[in-house]
């Protein structure tokens, strides 16, 4: 294998998928993750996807094409990112991305049966040019928790792991772990510092850290059944070709995924990023441990961790 160059000379592009259903939080979370990830990449890239949303994600709340232009222009502006690249909806273009990513001709879905992107997906990284990219949903927090950039990190051991072709922080901060821990509401054993990586079978398109050599390499991606995710065609295309994604342990640096773009989430945003970014979060918690649940009452799970942090809500 040929050595990966040190991360100081990786190119690393950032990239996110955004659509018109993102307006109510997309500003300030893009801001927070590029504050939040601190790295140099070689390029700060928006796609976007103008269109109306398909499936389960019609019904979200929708912004508009001017309310997202608007947000970018700002962006642009302030230096946050350097290009937005809008999705091209030409039957050409379509046809080019399908018949690169998979066989040609084999799938010509452009979304999921849910109505989740491929085709948006599979342009915006055919349009990084970096050797490397950073892929997240557009409402993503994540924690750095010491000085390195989450990214320097990835990229060594993508260096050292010949079969790492993605790679992830930890999803979520520590959770109460049984009842007891749930009752007392702290741990009550003791947890060895977790160092290194563990391999995950799945590949969620959530956020990833990317060898794209190695992706291109593992090219076409295979469907284990039709209309399906791309992370399930993902999944399985690198289960099935030797490629692994890595997580990484412990709890230095995670990534919180918002469980609903609800009432709650919009109006206590700028508290919930600051509680990712200060490591506050409550020990006992709904959901899976990398979910920030807001919905309904769940949302005084955060409000009181960050009410006990001296942060008023």
């Amino acid at each position: 294998m040929d050595p990966i160059p040190d991360s100081a000379n990786a190119q690393v592009s950032f990239s996110v998928n955004v659509c018109n259903a993102d307006v109510p939080f997309l500003e300030p979370t893009i801001r927070h993750m590029i504050r939040q990830l601190d790295y140099r990449f070689c390029e700060r890239v928006l796609t976007y996807d103008p269109g109306r949303q398909e499936g389960k994600y019609s019904e979200r709340r929708q912004g508009t094409r001017e309310q997202m232009e608007q947000i970018l222009d700002r962006l642009l502006g302030d230096g946050v990112i350097d290009r937005v690249d809008v999705v091209p909806w030409e039957n050409g273009e379509q046809e080019r991305i399908l018949d690169r990513y998979f066989s040609g001709g084999d799938v010509d879905d452009l979304k999921d049966f849910s109505g989740a992107p491929i085709y948006q997906y599979l342009y915006a990284l055919d349009r990084c040019r970096g050797n490397y990219i950073f892929h997240a949903d557009s409402d993503m927090l994540f924690h750095r928790g010491d000085a390195r950039s989450w990214i320097d990190i990835g990229l060594a051991l993508l260096r050292e792991r010949a079969d790492a072709v993605v790679c992830t922080p930890q999803g979520g901060p520590p959770r109460a772990a049984n009842r007891l821990e749930k009752l007392f509401g702290r741990p009550l054993l003791r947890r060895e510092p977790m160092d290194g990586w563990h391999v995950a079978t799945f590949t969620s398109t959530r956020y990833f850290l990317m060898d794209v050599a190695r992706f291109h390499a593992a090219l076409p991606l295979q469907q284990a059944k039709p209309r399906e995710p791309l992370e399930n065609s993902l999944s399985h295309t690198f289960n099935s070709k030797g490629l692994r994604r890595y997580s990484m342990n412990g709890h230095v640096h995670y990534a919180v995924h918002p469980w609903k773009h609800d009432d709650n989430h919009i109006r206590y945003l700028h508290d919930l990023i600051w509680a990712v970014e200060n490591d506050v979060y409550p020990f006992v918690r709904s959901g899976f441990p990398w979910d920030m649940r807001t919905d309904g009452d769940l949302i005084h799970e955060w409000l009181g961790a960050l009410r006990k942090a001296g942060r008023p809500v």
